[in-house]
């Protein structure tokens, strides 16, 4: 009798209980990855949120000029183009800067574009020295979006 209460009851339970405890596990991987997804999309939208648009090009690259100068390099005439606006989106942007100071100054200016809060890559960079000057001739990178209005 109790062999029939055992296969009657307390099998399919156990079964049951398994099946469950795997529906739990789904569940609780599924929540966790949609928290995930919340998170990286919040994060997500503040970077989205941080890059530039092209009215704000001038003051990036005053920015760039005044950190330049704080390090007592001298400062070239930088160029760059404001590309035509696409159908929206993200747009590269390529900048020349060009400075010439010591060699430190150089090196920590390189340093600070590495480490700005700014979304602004190195593309390419030249060294030339003369008199114990460094002329260093950057090619730098940004993404802007679309202005608004």
């Amino acid at each position: 009798m109790d062999l029939v209460l055992y296969f009657a009851l307390a099998a399919p339970s156990a079964a049951r209980l398994a099946e469950r405890e795997a529906t739990y596990a789904e569940l609780r991987k599924r929540h966790a990855e949609a928290l995930l997804f919340q998170k990286q999309k919040k994060a997500f939208a503040g970077i989205k949120a941080g890059i530039s648009s092209q009215r704000d090009m001038p003051l990036l690259v005053k920015e760039l000029v005044q950190t330049a100068r704080k390090l007592k390099l001298s400062v070239a005439a930088v160029s760059y183009d404001i590309p035509l606006p696409g159908g929206g989106g993200l747009t590269m942007l390529s900048f020349s800067f060009p400075a010439e100071g010591a060699y430190p100054a150089v090196k920590r200016f390189i340093y600070e574009i590495e480490t700005s809060d700014r979304l602004v890559g190195i593309q390419d960079l030249k060294l030339d020295g003369d008199r114990g000057r460094v002329r260093l001739q950057l090619k730098l990178v940004t993404y802007i979006k679309a202005s608004e209005g």
